[in-house]
């Protein structure tokens, strides 16, 4: 099928070629192939033009071809519309084709663009309302209404908006699953508008934006797992895509927002605290970040700072220009995974290896650097290298102790 379609009214000249055919119509008869065809009073054979007739009261319409028989099985276009007809030549109206298009209930026309309709009758699905009726797009081109090949929803541009459409060919609204591919549970579904408001229209995909909205969950018939809804209205980040950010119970996912770095848990929520973060799936590549003590102020913090760690102990933390804790050597102290790493107060000094390296730290986390002779409270006596790490042991040896990451906070809803 080809050409746009927009609607459809009985023109002038339909009425006038059915007058015509009704005022001098001589009836029902067969060519020599044995196919039904329609006479004229002089014997004429009825070709291009549409046929009225009644059953039991009800008026039912063919078309009859150039050769004079009824199209049958399939869509004809006559003008500017296009018309389907069953296999005895009925022409049809409502949902037709395996229920892929619709025609229109008075004129017969192919129906294109949005319509609201009620479902086609086969449809038997507990997520619909049988009474009610839903939106549908059909192809401004083939009259074909766009859906999806299954339970997951399609996404379609439409006049530059993106909307969703289901399996049945319904658009979708609230949280629909889109993809099954995705780095995250949540981060397979998409949210579309629930109604129209000055931002955006019923069913338009939100994307590129913050949003705030319940989570989904069995009650929206999302079909989700209630394990990814706090039952709260919570912030979501929704990408280009249109998918929300999410990480996993494991580790949190990092993502850039303009000019800020935030994490989100599984449930796509923004986290707050010391939390385990990446921008991949691996989570070995995962590190230590501070997002600040509450979901009001949770952009990942950078640099050098006081923080209480998930027990509630003070800790003195380094965080790099990305947000992540820092391990190292930084303004000549101590780091691991973010936290200053610092000898035991009753020896004064101690061993602490960190990226395979041992460095002789005092009780405030400072590196020794070029020192002849350290001694720790056990008068044991070593040197260090102009990097702070141990070069000899003078008179016995220091203690030494395994580096400690941050106490990761304990957020989950």
């Amino acid at each position: 099928m080809r050409g746009k379609l927009t609607g459809f009214l009985l023109g002038t000249s339909m009425l006038a070629a059915i007058s015509a055919v009704s005022a001098y119509a001589a009836g029902w008869t067969t060519n020599s192939n044995g196919e039904q065809i329609y006479q004229n009073d002089n014997g004429s054979t009825v070709t291009n033009s549409w046929i009225k007739a009644d059953n039991n009261g009800t008026t039912i319409w063919y078309y009859a071809t150039n050769t004079g028989t009824l199209r049958k099985d399939g869509w004809q276009k006559i003008g500017d519309y296009y018309y389907y007809f069953n296999d005895q030549g009925i022409m049809q109206t409502g949902w037709v084709d395996n229920d892929n298009y619709y025609c229109d209930t008075t004129s017969g026309a192919m129906k294109t663009g949005w319509k609201q309709l009620p479902l086609p009758e086969d449809v038997d699905d507990d997520d619909y309302n049988k009474g009610d009726s839903y939106w549908f797009y059909f192809n401004t081109r083939t009259g074909e209404k766009y859906k999806s090949d299954d339970e997951e929803a399609v996404s379609r541009t439409i006049d530059n908006v993106t909307y969703g459409f289901d399996e049945n060919g319904v658009m979708v609204t609230g949280w629909a699953k889109t993809d099954s591919k995705q780095d995250s549970e949540l981060g397979n579904y998409s949210y579309f508008a629930e109604k129209t408001d000055s931002k955006y229209k019923l069913g338009e995909r939100i994307n590129n934006t913050w949003y705030s909205t319940v989570g989904p969950d069995d009650d929206n018939n999302s079909g989700n797992s209630s394990d990814l809804a706090t039952g709260d209205v919570e912030w979501f980040y929704f990408k280009r895509n249109g998918h929300p950010v999410a990480g996993t119970s494991d580790v949190y996912k990092v993502e850039k927002i303009d000019s800020k770095r935030y994490l989100f848990n599984e449930k796509g929520n923004p986290a707050y605290g010391i939390v385990l973060g990446s921008t991949s799936t691996n989570t070995s590549d995962a590190d230590y970040y501070y997002c600040g003590t509450s979901r009001n102020d949770c952009s990942v913090k950078t640099g050098k700072m006081t923080v209480e760690d998930g027990d509630g102990e003070k800790i003195t933390c380094y965080f790099d220009s990305t947000g992540k804790g820092y391990t190292g050597v930084k303004d000549d102290y101590l780091y691991y995974k973010g936290k200053l790493q610092k000898a035991d107060s009753d020896l004064d000094y101690q061993l602490c290896t960190v990226n395979g390296k041992q460095y002789v730290v005092n009780e405030s986390g400072r590196v020794m650097k070029s020192r002849s002779s350290v001694k720790d409270g056990n008068s044991n006596k070593v040197s260090t290298n102009s990097d702070g790490t141990l070069k000899a042991n003078v008179s016995g040896s220091l203690e030494s102790f395994a580096p400690e990451a941050p106490v990761l906070w304990d957020t989950d809803d």
